[in-house]
């Protein structure tokens, strides 16, 4: 008889849910990522991109700003200078002291002709008794307010500036007594100040100027817009009560916004993503197979049996054994006497003997950015053994295995290259040699190989009995502080121990096809390159001819004695045989190297060969124009005027420490687009990657002179100039260089000047600005100084050159 099933017991039916637990999670799971990324999105997008636009512009208008006051700043203080020089003049002096001056006497047209600018000018007549005597001329005055100023003047003996409101129009005027017997007013319109601010900032910004007296607030220059009055850059002038406000335009914010289009897509793909990934798992989870009550009970068994280390915990342990081994290795490291053989140059095998290393080495070649001396004294066999060991050894320590080697074509180079090595392969690191070549192409190398460890061996520009070694470890140059640490290794003996293979490559060809890939030149050109007998002479030829040029080498041979002159193209006298063959050819361009081609110099059609500086102002613009409010790093030689081209154009300036190694670690720390130095270091990162690269720079030039339609003396000619000295080098040895610019500094009072001391001393003055730093390629001191006028020129010259007397008489002769 069949059972029949009551209602009670088909309520206690459980009836099979419509998703499964895993289908529910999965689910929710697709939720909860949608949400953390829409939630992301929406945090980028209304939180995070304002905050970083705000953050660009209030950078851009405070850097504008800066610019804005040093203008006007300046400006007050010519004109001052120049009202102040009218009253000296003693046919002058004397003239009022016979009476009144005429509105048509010579001195009232002298004075005319000194301010053209100025709206009006006039010489007051002032009696015994000042302002008080019937016979002064104060009814030539237009109101109280210059009646007060003049009052101010005789008080003071001083130049007094105010602006007022005259007829509806505001008027600033410079008063300034003359003796006792006069005074001379200039007044300008307010719109000539107004004009000027304009053509500096153009539609980037717009000027305010403020006059505040006591509770009074006036607006004398009125802003043409105000857009973004949060923005509002705000910074006080030389003259009481003045304030000079800017306010960032339409054009300058719109330059500064970030494209969202990109940040639209990669939302919209990460939400694709997460769907089409969790509809997959959903539909898979049907098929599935449930898991019986027997299973469950082997897979409990199984779960209480004890697991077997987890491959992280069998790789930590095996790495823990390694390191105790390398530990106990070094531990047991051989005497100095009993040191690892030398293997063979191209053997890949160890050999059987080795000259005994040694920890003795000449402290003065472990400099701020590189290792470097004379060749055959300071960089002898075993120093270069013992500095291949310290490298090998250190690139280990960093867990790298492989290094990539070269060298310039000094007399001296291949000795070195031959003990470095040696050197290196005893520690157990890889090695990879390079051959001849110039240090651009082993940074390239680098990057097309991906092997971030490398030493070029190179004397740079120094001298033909000079030789160095650049080093880099995991895409980075060593400076000051690592160099140092090798030092200290060899002193302690510190060494790894090994057999390192040695391979051979050639980076020629490579190098040449991602450059001519890279630029374009619109138009044939001719140019004349000299290589100065350095490492480019193989390759720089061969590299402008495929970029499209003609080109006519000069040098182009590769001799260590440098025959033809040194290896320097920032000294002027090198560059005579190239100015002499850009005539000659009629040529449109004359580019020289360094030794090692790092560093470039520029001769144009005219004969004129720019500053390294200038150069950079020329990059820059190009680099701007393209990248607003772009970062630019120059070092602390360069000139003024560069910082505030690049603040006109759009683009954020930032001054650094000399030295390429200093360079390319802030342009690592700041992203900046382009750095240079005065030395001829230019780096591009637009592009490229960011090293230094003579010429790479080259070419990126020509590229902007053919698309532009310009030549290199016109770009040259647009840009503003000032007096400025060449770099002044002054023998110091290396063991007093230092302590001497600190005493410099200790014992300076500069009061009227802002001084910069991240590399030595910049003492800026109103009017120019002088440094002085110590070397970190040679034994000397360094000093530069730039001014709008030879007369500031030599009064900064005088105070550097007063100190240096004070510290050491015999200095002070060489300035």
């Amino acid at each position: 008889m069949r059972k029949k099933t009551s209602a009670a017991d088909s309520n206690n039916v459980k009836r099979a849910p419509r998703f499964s637990a895993n289908q529910r999670d999965i689910v929710i799971s697709a939720i909860l990522c949608i949400g953390l990324v829409c939630g992301a999105f929406y945090w980028i997008q209304s939180v995070e991109e304002p905050r970083a636009l705000n953050q660009r512009i209030d950078t851009v208008t405070s850097n504008i700003a800066d610019h804005q006051r040093g203008i006007v700043r300046d400006v007050i203080a010519q004109l001052g200078e120049r009202v102040t020089e009218q009253t000296r003049n003693p046919e002058l002096i004397a003239a009022l002291k016979q009476g009144s001056i005429a509105d048509d006497s010579i001195f009232a047209q002298s004075l005319q002709r000194a301010f053209p600018e100025a709206q009006d000018s006039k010489i007051i007549y002032l009696g015994s008794q000042g302002i008080a005597d019937e016979r002064s001329e104060t009814q030539r005055l237009r109101n109280n307010i210059e009646i007060d100023m003049l009052r101010k003047s005789i008080d003071k003996q001083s130049l007094i500036i105010e602006a007022y409101k005259h007829n509806k129009q505001w008027l600033i005027s410079f008063v300034h007594v003359v003796g006792n017997q006069g005074a001379i007013y200039v007044t300008f319109d307010a719109k000539f100040f107004e004009k000027m601010l304009s053509s500096l900032a153009g539609n980037a910004v717009s000027n305010e100027l403020i006059q505040t007296y006591k509770t009074r607030r006036d607006s004398v220059i009125k802003p043409s817009s105000i857009s973004y009055p949060e923005a509002m850059q705000r910074r006080s002038l030389p003259v009481p009560g003045w304030t000079l406000q800017v306010y960032p335009q339409e054009i300058t914010v719109l330059n500064l916004s970030s494209d969202t289009t990109l940040l639209w897509l990669i939302c919209a793909l990460c939400l694709a993503l997460i769907a089409a990934s969790h509809a997959i798992f959903f539909v898979r989870s049907y098929q599935i197979p449930a898991i019986s009550s027997t299973e469950k009970a082997k897979a409990a068994k199984k779960k209480a049996a004890p697991e077997p280390p987890s491959l992280e915990q069998a790789l930590a342990k095996k790495l823990a054994a390694t390191q105790q081994k390398s530990r106990s290795n070094r531990d047991n490291f051989p005497a100095p006497n009993d040191a690892p053989p030398l293997p063979e140059l191209g053997s890949g095998k160890p050999a059987k003997t080795s000259p005994p290393p040694t920890s003795s080495v000449a402290k003065n070649c472990f400099r701020a950015y590189d290792i470097r001396g004379i060749a055959d004294t300071e960089l002898d066999d075993n120093t270069c053994f013992a500095v291949g060991r310290a490298v090998g050894s250190e690139a280990l320590s960093r867990g790298q295995t492989k290094l990539l080697l070269g060298r310039d074509g000094r007399l001296s180079s291949p000795r070195i290259h031959n003990a470095l090595s040696k050197g290196l392969l005893s520690t157990g690191i890889d090695v990879t040699d390079l051959g001849l070549i110039a240090t651009p192409m082993i940074h390239y190398a680098c990057q097309d190989l991906n092997i971030g460890n490398a030493i070029m061996i190179t004397g740079s520009h120094n001298p033909s009995h000079y030789n160095g070694m650049k080093i880099s470890l995991e895409f980075k140059s060593l400076s000051a502080a690592d160099i140092q640490s090798l030092r200290r290794r060899i002193e302690a003996q510190h060494f790894d121990s090994g057999q390192g293979t040695l391979t051979n490559d050639s980076i020629e060809q490579r190098y040449i096809d991602r450059v001519t890939s890279d630029v374009v030149i619109a138009q044939t050109l001719k140019v004349v390159i000299d290589a100065g007998n350095g490492a480019t002479a193989n390759i720089a030829p061969i590299l402008f001819e495929e970029l499209g040029c003609e080109v006519i080498p000069l040098f182009c041979e590769i001799d260590g004695n440098f025959p033809n002159h040194a290896p320097d193209p920032t000294v002027a006298s090198n560059l005579d045989s190239l100015k002499t063959a850009v005539s000659e050819h009629n040529a449109d361009l004359g580019i020289a190297f360094d030794g090692d081609g790092d560093r470039v110099a520029i001769v144009t059609a005219q004969g004129q060969c720019p500053s390294a500086d200038q150069l950079l102002m020329v990059l820059a613009r190009d680099m701007v124009s393209r990248n607003p409010g772009a970062e630019i790093l120059f070092d602390i030689k360069c000139s003024r005027l560069l910082s505030e081209l690049i603040v006109d154009a759009g683009g954020r300036p930032t001054i650094w420490k000399c030295g390429h190694s200093y360079m390319k670690q802030k342009m690592l720390e700041t992203g900046a687009l382009l750095g240079g130095e005065f030395s001829g270091h230019i780096f591009y990162k637009e592009r490229w990657y960011g090293f230094d690269d003579g010429m790479y720079t080259a070419a990126r030039l020509l590229e902007i002179l053919t698309l532009s339609g310009t030549t290199m003396d016109d770009a040259l000619n647009s840009l503003q100039t000032l007096i400025s000295s060449p770099e002044i080098v002054i023998p110091v040895a290396d063991d007093r260089k230092f302590a001497l610019i600190e005493t410099f500094i200790e014992h300076q009072n500069f009061s009227d000047a802002a001084l910069i001391d991240i590399d030595g001393l910049r003492a800026e003055f109103r009017h120019g600005w002088g440094l002085i730093r110590a070397s970190n390629t040679g034994p000397a001191i360094t000093l530069r100084f730039e001014a709008d006028s030879e007369a500031s020129m030599a009064r900064i010259q005088n105070e550097f050159k007063d100190l240096l007397l004070r510290i050491d008489p015999t200095l002070a002769d060489s300035l």
